[in-house]
């Protein structure tokens, strides 16, 4: 069954530990190197601080972000559907920022870097409040999760 990483707005307390743990998984050095700039996930509060927001890629089904890649970057995956980055292929243009409307993509060490979906994902074993899930696909509301990213951007 395809997964896909949810985010339930009522129980995030901005602690950003999901982040945190996020980046841990991307550092070279593991747990020696805390490198927040290198999470595939960030909270995002909004302007009167009475919404926090962890925004993590929605795998959308037309993908913006692949779409607007002018070197094929960004590819989805067949057996999973879900959308990656080539790094190496990645020339840091930031069209895929551009395109993303719900500020999903990332960039790191001059490359874009967005959520994939871990196998076993840190992020959500991170989370103390239970405010992201590790769900099958068809459990996904995403036009709920569009709606309250577009509020947090």
């Amino acid at each position: 069954m395809v997964k896909r990483i949810i985010f339930y707005e009522e129980r995030c307390t901005n602690c950003s530990l999901c982040a945190m743990y996020c980046s841990l998984t991307f550092s070279e050095q593991g747990c020696y190197q805390f490198r927040p700039y290198e999470s595939r996930i960030r909270v995002r509060g909004s302007e009167d601080g009475s919404l926090y927001v962890a925004h993590v890629c929605l795998q959308c089904d037309d993908a913006p972000c692949l779409n607007s890649c002018p070197v094929d970057a960004i590819t989805r995956e067949n057996s999973s559907g879900i959308i990656v980055i080539d790094e190496q292929a990645c020339t840091g243009c930031e069209s895929c920022i551009e395109a993303c409307p719900f500020d999903c993509v990332f960039m790191a060490d001059e490359k874009a870097i967005k959520c994939e979906v871990c196998d076993d994902p840190l992020c959500v074993k991170a989370c103390a409040v239970k405010a992201l899930a590790l769900v099958d696909d068809h459990e996904v509301d995403r036009a709920t999760l569009e709606k309250l990213y577009r509020e947090v951007r």
